[in-house]
């Protein structure tokens, strides 16, 4: 939701916001670019197999659904074309990178050499439009994984043709908007992370019950929309007003309100309470709150049904738990609550797989998360409270005093999933519940 127009700000800060907002539009801009890159192998090999019916496999229905809207989009063979100029030139380099950080290491841990995960790079890229960056985060080193790379999802199918789908119609709800978000969950009776606070244009902006200054506690920004735990941080309250972040920075409460609305010229910002993890998981995070993203989709009936979860762990001095920003995750039974080994996103070396947590050595694997019926319920009630929506990805705290909704992601990848359960999604509950509801709305 765009804020309002404010005329009292002045040229430069005028200039700053549109900078900010031209910044935003590129970087989605470059993202689609780069997903029809990815994907045109894909698109090229199924160009003429036509509209998928629900008799294929799911994998298989959602990959010729790419395809199909591929050549279907806004000046879909003119983007195709310059994909085909860029793939030749974006591959290599993407290899290069991929296996420079990579290669050696992996050949020590499994025996391929250098040379064979370079020629896998550009098979996997060629034939199933896994670009380096999934060769490596979905193992497709090893022969096993290969076999079933067709059945591997990937985010320019999910979150490109296949998601765009399956949104509600605009402006039937406010997801995106964390503001929105919060205020509609505590009137549908769902428990989640109120905001305190909101900083828009350079000014702190109303908000229902918010709070005027800045409370005598550890605090959370983030922006007001967006995902992937960029640009948020801690705020620890020290006593006497004062406030330190993850980099020992200490500011008054009003040297931090007027930082806020400073930052809030390029983006809006919010101010959420730092919350606190339940103890028993005291010794497996970095101080940073360890969320499940747990996955729900509508199925058959109609109903959200749960059908993916992974438990993240920060390292490191990160003050999020996200997947792609370096954190840990492992697969959780949706059944007992309980995980196992957990890796990050494998796309450098450093941490393979363990099953103790590198900060505190505490060993993870085996344990069983707290709280973890109520987590199920609670993200399944959340989702009964966004009836337009398909598919959704909760992030869930679990904290002393029970589970909590951080927020849900309306295109939320698989690449967690794959990765922590160490295999395809393509024959799982997930991929059947999109090919469901794609062809239902196709």
């Amino acid at each position: 939701m765009p804020a309002p127009q404010d005329n009292s700000l002045s040229l430069g800060d005028r200039l700053t916001t549109l900078k900010g907002a031209a910044w935003k539009a590129l970087l989605v801009a470059g993202e689609g670019f780069a997903y029809m890159v990815a994907g045109l192998p894909m698109a090229l090999r199924r160009a003429f197999r036509g509209k998928p019916t629900l008799a294929l496999p799911p994998a298989e229905y959602l990959h010729r659904h790419y395809a199909w809207r591929y050549w279907q989009l806004p000046w879909g063979p003119v983007r195709a074309v310059a994909a085909a100029i860029a793939w030749p030139i974006a591959l290599p380099v993407a290899v290069f990178i991929f296996a420079r950080r990579n290669a050696r290491a992996i050949a020590q841990r499994s025996g391929v050499s250098p040379l064979a995960q370079v020629m896998g790079q550009v098979d996997m890229a060629a034939r199933f439009a896994i670009a380096p960056f999934w060769f490596y985060m979905f193992e497709l080193h090893l022969a096993e994984r290969r076999k079933r790379a067709q059945l591997y999802l990937t985010a320019h199918e999910t979150i490109g043709p296949a998601y765009s789908l399956l949104q509600p119609p605009p402006g039937a709800d406010g997801m995106d908007d964390k503001i929105w978000f919060a205020e509609h969950c505590h009137e549908q009776g769902v428990r989640a992370v109120p905001v305190l606070m909101h900083f828009s244009r350079g000014e702190r902006r109303p908000l229902k019950g918010g709070s005027d200054v800045l409370p005598d506690g550890d605090l959370f920004v983030k922006p007001r929309s967006g995902s992937g735990g960029h640009r948020m941080e801690r705020w620890d309250f020290l006593g006497e007003g004062r406030y330190r972040n993850a980099h020992g920075d200490v500011l008054t409460r009003d040297q931090l309100m007027e930082k806020l609305a400073r930052q809030s010229l390029k983006d809006d910002f919010l101010v959420q309470p730092r919350l606190a993890n339940h103890p028993a998981l005291d010794d497996i995070s970095n101080g940073a709150l360890a969320t499940v993203r747990l996955l729900t989709c509508r199925n058959e009936q109609g109903r959200a049904e749960a059908t993916n979860a992974a438990f993240r762990m920060a390292i490191g001095n990160s003050v999020v738990d996200n997947f792609h920003q370096g954190g840990l995750a492992t697969a959780v039974n949706l059944q007992t609550g309980q995980i196992g080994i957990a890796s990050d996103i494998g796309i450098r070396p450093d941490v393979g797989w363990r099953d103790t947590h590198p900060v505190s050595g505490a060993r993870f694997a085996g344990r069983t998360l707290p709280h973890w019926a109520e987590v199920m319920a609670l993200a399944v009630k959340a989702h009964e409270a966004f009836p337009e929506r398909v598919v959704v990805g909760w992030d869930v705290a679990m904290l002393a005093d029970g589970a909590m909704i951080i927020e849900g992601n309306g295109k939320p990848d698989l690449d967690i999933h794959q990765r922590a359960e160490r295999g395809p999604a393509g024959e799982s509950r997930i991929a059947h519940l999109l090919a469901h509801n794609v062809d239902k709305r196709s």
